[in-house]
């Protein structure tokens, strides 16, 4: 016997979906997307929360299976209509996700929540303007300069470094040959190595990567470049000898919109 992964009930041999419970999840993102678009900003955020729970609580599908439905249709929504110019929208955005309480650990992106209520910081450095700070300094062990302010904490944060590939064949008379008659590389090869988890820390004169009792600093002074990448970015030193630092934390997008911001003013 097959059972429907969504409502959990009988398939059929050999199935596991029924079709009518496909289709309504197939179409379950854009009709939650439909409410979220007429509702916010008019309707109370417990109420339209409400309206959304009741809506997929129609489709009779299992409890994991409406989580996953909700989860899906946040992230299609947040995808298609958020939009940063339009800071109303936003902070009713929020109070909603706040009413709807999503298990977060069924989203396809781990740092979808924190993600969108880092929203409002984004607006701001958009605006040229500084969000109000999300950690209080004595928190942490970063002694802090003389006009030295803390801006932000990235909590769920990891850095690696790129470092010379060692040699690890064993050496013969054979292998020295061959090696001396191959042309020589003009850059040497490199490997990532991971530095660990940690904090990751903001001010307004630097970057720091806290893990146990250890922190590296990177001064603003001293980037030559800034690149983003997937959940994080990637900084160069201007010194020649520097070799690239990749930094990872739960908003990859605020942390390269709070070191533009330094690099602007």
């Amino acid at each position: 016997m097959g059972a429907c992964i969504l409502c959990g009930k009988y398939a059929g041999l050999f199935y596991s979906l029924h079709k009518n419970c496909f289709e309504k999840y197939n179409a379950s993102d854009q009709l939650i997307a439909g409410h979220l678009i007429d509702g916010l900003a008019n309707t109370e955020s417990a109420l339209l929360a409400k309206t959304i729970t009741a809506e997929i609580e129609k489709y009779e599908f299992s409890a994991e299976a409406q989580q996953r439905t909700l989860n899906r249709s946040l992230e299609y929504f947040a995808k298609n209509n958020i939009n940063l110019a339009n800071a109303p929208d936003i902070h009713s955005w929020i109070e909603v996700l706040n009413e709807l309480a999503p298990n977060e650990s069924l989203f396809v992106n781990k740092h979808f929540i924190s993600q969108q209520l880092n929203l409002p910081a984004m607006q701001a450095l958009q605006r040229q303007q500084l969000p109000e700070s999300n950690c209080n300094p004595s928190s942490f062990s970063i002694n802090l300069r003389e006009n030295e302010q803390l801006w932000w904490c990235f909590n769920k944060s990891s850095t690696e470094q790129l470092k010379p590939r060692q040699n690890k064949r064993q050496w013969s008379v054979v292998m020295q040959l061959v090696e001396s008659l191959l042309p020589k590389k003009n850059k040497q090869s490199l490997e990532r190595e991971s530095v660990g988890e940690g904090k990751l820390l903001v001010t307004n004169q630097r970057i720091c990567f806290e893990k146990d009792e250890q922190s590296v600093f990177t001064e603003y002074q001293n980037i030559y470049s800034c690149t983003p990448v997937s959940d994080g970015i990637r900084l160069q030193s201007k010194e020649l000898s520097a070799i690239p630092c990749t930094y990872y934390c739960e908003d990859g997008r605020l942390l390269y919109a709070f070191i533009k911001h330094m690099q602007i003013t």
